[in-house]
């Protein structure tokens, strides 16, 4: 059965998203970044959405907050 990926936090600036997928990385956590392109100049400010596995939902926020890339109030 496929896991369905949800969105847990949508970025802005891509310069943002390197250093947080860095770290989801580092905790165990597979990161998929929806509308993010691979060439840099191509970039267009706001929508790049990060998502997980579903599964893997809540330990996602967690590492967010304690990460300090993300508030509890940004969950509810």
């Amino acid at each position: 059965m496929e896991e369905k990926f949800v969105t847990i936090k949508t970025f802005t600036f891509p310069a943002d998203v390197t250093m947080v997928q860095s770290y989801m990385e580092m905790r165990g956590i597979e990161v998929y970044f929806k509308n993010l392109v691979s060439n840099r100049l191509a970039y267009t400010l706001g929508d790049i959405d990060m998502q997980v596995k579903s599964s893997d939902y809540e330990n996602a926020k967690a590492a967010l907050i304690e990460g300090g890339f993300a508030k509890p109030e940004d969950f509810l």
